[in-house]
């Protein structure tokens, strides 16, 4: 008798149920994702910025030693230059006679002598074009990486340079040299002949380290170098740097022209009442320091040292450091 052969089972009377997740599960997961996000991003956030801020009080060490280094060559601090209507010239030196400012008498000292030479032995138009060409070549070391990218920005100033043909974009910078606590300005002479004859008006009655025609020695900061500003963070208005007034961008007097000229909001600032710390705002006095990062702000101070003074700072005492001679003893500290 045969065996019959066996059977398959049958599935047809099963059901499965669908593979994956239920829209609750989906929904679950997703609200877990999101407060992962929320818990990492300011971590994140924070560690980025850390790095940024890292990256500018680097910038501000070399700008330090590159000072330390042109006072040891020439025993004296770079000239503050003429006037922000006045850019650097490679034939005038780096003393009074000097028209361009602190960031263009340092740039040989910071591996940019090539930005700096620019123009030397030109004469006439060749000079004034080759003077162009400087202003619209970027140094990165002159920028924040928390303000903004090491480019080329719109020139807004509403008077021209000097010594220099027109640019509609122009290297800017964070950074500026510490004039003191009296505001002192002027538009400087109108030729380069005329520096010596020029009525200054109260420029020499500046405080700081850098102001027009400045030639400051160590010896003259009595307060002592560890206690006085050299160059600090610059405080700017939130979008003035990216757009012209024209095309709807908010103006800003102490950022509407280039890196390289001589004293002026541009690349000096000041330290009194009038002049707080303080951060990028939509109404930042243009006088004043100050910077992108949140809690305050780098100072390269004369000694060399790098310091992070805290926009809480005592404004008296923030003062006092900007001053190198009003005989103050306090440490300068956050």
């Amino acid at each position: 008798m045969k065996t019959p052969p066996r059977r398959r089972p049958s599935l047809a009377g099963f059901t499965f149920a669908a593979a994956g997740f239920t829209l609750v599960e989906l929904l679950v997961v997703i609200a877990i994702i999101g407060v992962l996000v929320a818990m990492l991003l300011p971590a994140v956030q924070a560690a980025r910025e850390a790095a940024r801020r890292g990256t500018c009080q680097s910038h501000l060490r070399q700008f330090a030693i590159a000072m330390q280094t042109h006072h040891e060559q020439f025993g004296r601090f770079p000239t503050g230059g003429w006037s922000y209507l006045w850019t650097g010239d490679a034939d005038r030196g780096s003393d009074r006679n000097q028209p361009g400012g602190w960031l263009y008498n340092v740039l040989p000292y910071v591996e940019e002598s090539a930005v700096h030479d620019m123009g030397k032995g030109l004469t006439g138009d060749a000079k004034l074009q080759a003077a162009a060409q400087m202003a619209q070549t970027v140094v990165g070391i002159a920028y924040c990486p928390s303000r903004r990218a090491a480019a080329l920005y719109p020139f807004t100033s509403s008077k021209p340079i000097v010594n220099a043909e027109p640019s509609p974009f122009v290297m800017k910078t964070d950074y500026a040299a510490s004039a003191g606590d009296v505001v002192t300005n002027n538009d400087g002479p109108a030729t380069l002949d005329g520096a010596d004859t020029h009525d200054w008006g109260n420029a020499f009655d500046a405080t700081g380290l850098f102001f027009a025609r400045s030639e400051i020695r160590i010896p003259q900061i009595t307060d002592g170098t560890s206690k006085t500003y050299a160059v600090g963070e610059k405080r700017v208005q939130f979008g003035s740097f990216e757009k012209t007034v024209e095309s709807g961008g908010p103006f800003d007097w102490g950022d509407d022209g280039l890196a390289f000229v001589g004293h002026g909001a541009d690349v000096a600032r000041f330290a009194n009442v009038d002049s707080p710390l303080g951060p990028d705002s939509a109404t930042a006095f243009h006088r004043s320091f100050g910077s992108a990062h949140p809690t305050g702000c780098g100072f390269a101070m004369a000694d060399g040292s790098v310091q992070w003074i805290a926009y809480d700072i005592d404004p008296e005492l923030h003062r006092r450091n900007a001053n190198r001679a009003d005989e103050s003893t306090t440490t300068s500290t956050p």
